[in-house]
């Protein structure tokens, strides 16, 4: 009688086809309408609902979110997200608010996900 090993990917949840040794990817449930997230921690998230396809170019487009966080242009946590386009440039701070982000130097709300410029030049680069 034998038996079949799993891989380390499927014992931990690892997409290894889409991992990189800096940026591995798991996949796991996302809310409503999320594809992907880019974490602080280099890993990136990525719903097992959609096509093979649409998980690459998700991922594509988080790594280059892990980019502008190691250069020092992006961050955030559970309550604010900041951006610093480059290093002349000052910070734009925004406040999350209940999906909403709130630029806190005008004040301005936007949707989350909304036109943003580290979301443009994601587009742009992926």
């Amino acid at each position: 009688m034998g038996f079949n090993l799993k891989t380390k990917g499927e014992l931990f949840g690892i997409n290894e086809e889409l991992s990189t040794y800096n940026n591995p990817v798991f996949e796991k449930e996302l809310g409503d309408g999320i594809i992907a997230e880019a974490n602080r921690d280099g890993t990136t998230f990525v719903s097992p609902n959609v096509s093979n396809a649409k998980k690459k170019e998700a991922v594509d487009h988080e790594n280059v979110h892990h980019r502008q966080m190691d250069q020092g242009k992006l961050d955030y946590t559970e309550d604010m997200v900041t951006w610093k386009k480059d290093t002349k440039s000052p910070a734009r701070v925004y406040k999350r608010d209940q999906g909403t982000l709130i630029a806190m130097d005008s004040g301005k709300a936007d949707a989350e996900g909304g036109d943003f410029e580290w979301e443009r030049e994601a587009y742009k680069k992926s």
